[in-house]
C-alpha cells in the first residue's frame, strides 16, 4: 500500500477531530524524522495532546526531533509528570544536547522531573567543556568481561542491548573497568558458545579521551570507517561511545562554522531564516569594519604613488585586475591548505613542505600568466609592450608571494593556536592586494623612471 503524504493540515485536522487511532498509525507506519517535520509547524494547542496519545516510546523519539523552538515551548508547558515519561526514553546524548540549547530556567525543571539516576547521569556530561568528546558521548552500550565465555557474552547483550544506542560493536574490559578490546557483534553471533572473548577480541582499540576535541574523534571515525568510537577517562577505563550520527552532526556543525569564518563572518547557530536580524548583522559588522579599515593600506599605497599615475596614466586601468589576481591565488592556496589541515593533519611542522609546493605551483602558474597577460596586452590593449612586460611581470611575482602568503598564514594560526578558518578569504585578499599594488609600482617606478 502506498503511502500518502502527511501535512501539517491533516495532522491537525486528526487532532482535532481526536482520531487517535488514525494518529497513532501514522506514527507506525511513516518515519518519525518526516512527521517531526509535519508536527514543528503545528500549534503548540495542537501539539500537547500528540504526547498524550501517542505511547512514550514514541513520544521520546518524536521530542528528540523537533526543532529547538518546540521543545523549549514543549518543556515549558507539559506537566512534570509527561515530561518525565519522555526524557526518560531519549539516549542520554541527545538528552544533553537538548538541555544544552534550553535557558537555565527549563533546564532546572527537566533535571526536576527525572530520576536522580538519570540526574546524575546528566550534570556528569554537562561538566564537561563544549565540543569536548565527553559532552556528547552516550553512556548507553555494551560492555563485556574479558573473561567471559561467548554464551555469556551474549545474555549479558541481550540485557544491556535493550538501552544500548547501538550494539554492533561490544566492548571488552578488565575486572578494573580498563578497556582491552572490542569486537563486532557478528563475530560474537558466529563464534563456539565456549570460546572466550579473550581470545575473539581485538586489542587495538581506537578510542578517545573524554577531553578531547569532538574534532578529534570526527577524524578517528572517518579514517578507520567505524559507526562508533569508545570514549575513555585518563585512565583509559570506558565512560561511553559516540556513534557516527552524533559525527554527522558535528560534522555540519565543524563546515558551517568554517564556511562562516572562511566568509568573514563570526559564526551562529541556528539556520539562516530563523536567525534575527540582529545576530545577522553583529556577525557581520566587525570583519567588515575589520577590512574597510584594512583597506586603507591599499588605499596610501595608491596615493603615495599618484605621480606616477599622472604621468603614466594607462598604470591605472591594471590595478583591479593585479589586486583580483593577487587575491584570488592567495584565496586559493588558503584553501588548499585549510583542507590540508582539516583532512590531512598538516601542521606547521610542514612548513618547509607547504612552501616548497606552494612557490613551485606559483611558478608554473605565473609562467603561463605572464605569457598570456604579455600577448594579451601587447596586441589586444594600446598600451605599449613595455607596459605589457612590467605588468606581466608584477602578476609572476604577486602570485607568488600571494601563493606563499596565502598557504603559510594558516599554518601562523595554528602556532598561536587559532582557528586557520579565520585566516581565509577576506584577510588574505587585503594583504596580497597590498602586495600587488607595492610591488607594481616598484616595478613601474623601476622600468619607466
Amino acid at each position: 500500500m502506498e503511502l500518502i503524504k502527511i501535512t501539517p493540515e491533516m495532522m491537525r485536522e486528526a487532532i482535532v477531530n481526536r482520531e487517535f487511532k488514525k494518529l497513532r498509525t501514522w506514527f507506525e507506519d511513516y518515519n518519525i524524522v518526516d512527521l517531526a517535520q509535519v508536527v514543528d509547524h503545528l500549534e503548540l494547542i495542537d501539539i500537547l495532546p500528540l504526547f498524550k496519545v501517542l505511547n512514550k516510546e514514541v513520544g521520546g523519539e518524536l521530542f528528540s526531533y523537533l526543532d529547538n523552538d518546540t521543545i523549549e515551548k514543549l518543556t515549558h508547558s507539559l506537566d512534570e509528570g509527561t515530561l518525565k515519561n519522555i526524557l526518560e526514553q531519549l539516549y542520554l546524548d541527545d538528552l544533553s544536547d537538548i538541555l544544552s540549547e534550553l535557558p537555565d530556567n527549563l533546564v532546572k525543571k527537566v533535571l526536576g522531573s527525572v530520576s536522580p539516576e538519570l540526574r546524575k547521569d546528566i550534570n556528569t556530561l554537562l561538566s564537561y567543556p563544549d565540543n569536548s568528546c565527553g559532552s556528547i558521548m552516550s553512556v548507553d552500550f555494551v560492555t563485556l568481561r574479558e573473561d567471559y565465555t561467548v554464551a555469556q557474552a551474549l545474555k549479558s547483550v541481550r540485557r544491556q542491548g535493550r538501552m544500548a544506542e547501538t550494539i554492533n560493536w561490544v566492548y571488552v574490559s578488565d575486572p578494573k573497568g580498563t578497556l582491552v578490546g572490542y569486537l563486532p557483534l557478528k563475530d560474537l553471533l558466529l563464534a563456539p558458545e565456549d570460546a572466550e572473548i579473550l581470545d575473539l577480541m581485538d586489542t587495538d582499540v581506537i578510542y578517545v579521551s573524554t577531553m578531547d576535541d569532538q574534532e578529534t574523534a570526527a577524524k578517528l571515525i572517518s579514517k578507520y570507517e567505524l559507526t562508533a568510537i569508545p570514549v575513555t577517562d585518563s585512565q583509559r577505563n570506558i565512560l561511553g561511545i559516540i556513534t557516527v550520527d552524533d559525527i554527522l552532526d558535528i560534522v555540519e556543525e565543524e563546515a558551517t562554522e568554517d564556511i562562516h569564518k572562511m566568509a568573514a563572518i563570526t559564526p551562529i547557530e541556528g539556520s539562516y531564516l530563523e536567525a534575527s536580524l540582529k545576530t545577522m548583522v553583529r556577525s557581520r559588522i566587525t570583519w567588515l569594519l575589520v577590512l574597510m579599515i584594512s583597506a586603507t593600506f591599499t588605499g596610501n599605497i595608491i596615493n603615495a604613488n599618484s605621480d606616477l599615475i599622472i604621468h603614466f596614466s594607462s598604470l591605472a586601468v591594471f590595478i583591479p585586475m593585479l589586486m583580483d589576481t593577487s587575491g584570488n591565488a592567495g584565496s586559493q592556496a588558503t584553501a588548499m591548505v585549510i583542507r590540508g589541515i582539516t583532512v590531512d593533519d598538516l601542521s606547521y611542522k610542514d612548513f618547509f613542505k607547504i612552501f616548497w609546493k606552494e612557490f613551485s605551483v606559483s611558478l608554473l602558474l605565473g609562467a603561463v600568466l605572464f605569457i598570456i597577460n604579455t600577448l594579451r596586452i601587447g596586441l589586444l590593449m594600446d598600451a605599449g609592450w613595455m607596459i605589457a612586460v612590467m605588468v606581466s611581470l608584477t602578476v609572476m611575482l604577486t602570485i607568488t608571494m600571494a601563493n606563499l602568503v596565502g598557504g603559510l598564514l594558516p599554518l601562523f594560526a595554528l602556532i598561536i593556536k587559532q582557528d586557520p578558518a579565520a585566516m581565509a578569504a577576506p584577510l588574505i585578499t587585503t594583504i596580497c592586494d597590498a602586495l600587488a599594488l607595492m610591488t607594481y609600482f616598484a616595478i613601474a617606478g623601476a622600468l619607466l623612471s
